[in-house]
């Protein structure tokens, strides 16, 4: 069977996350195909995080750097935090905000993106509640849990 194409992967991807989120298990996008731009990025993260369940309303906030080739420089460093349910629940969020970037990172960019990463601090937040208007310019990203069919999405701007 021949392999579907990157950018249909890509773009399979950032509709799954829309709809929903992907699976529990879901195989990275760093393996199927150079990211190019800030969305793409927005996508495979979505795609890496997976929020345990009974800590709706948190959220962990992420600040870090990545080289040109997609690499963290560093260890990304919590800016925020709002952990929700019992402390084995906020243990499990966290830890699947950690998970998340294991999964990601290294991230495979194209070399024209790869070149804007390198001169680009990432501000990334991990937000389990439904989707709502988020500042989403360049390299503050705002990750959602995904949404079960039949709850509400925002209304559309």
């Amino acid at each position: 069977m021949k392999p579907m194409p990157v950018r249909l992967r890509n773009a399979a991807c950032a509709v799954a996350c829309l709809l929903g989120g992907a699976a529990v298990g879901a195989e990275p996008l760093r393996e199927t195909g150079p990211v190019n731009n800030w969305a793409e990025m927005r996508a495979a993260l979505a795609a890496c995080w997976h929020p345990p369940p009974d800590t709706e309303g948190a959220l962990i906030a992420f600040w870090f750097g990545l080289d040109k080739t997609g690499r963290l420089r560093s260890k990304p460093r919590v800016t925020a935090r709002r952990l929700a349910g019992d402390r084995e629940a906020a243990k499990q969020f966290e830890d699947a905000a950690l998970d998340a970037l294991s999964r990601c990172f290294p991230m495979r960019v194209t070399p024209s993106f790869g070149a804007i990463l390198g001169e680009s601090p990432i501000r990334l937040r991990f937000v389990n509640t439904p989707p709502t208007t988020a500042y989403q310019i360049n390299s503050n990203i705002t990750v959602f849990a995904p949404q079960e069919s039949g709850r509400a999405e925002p209304p559309a701007r």
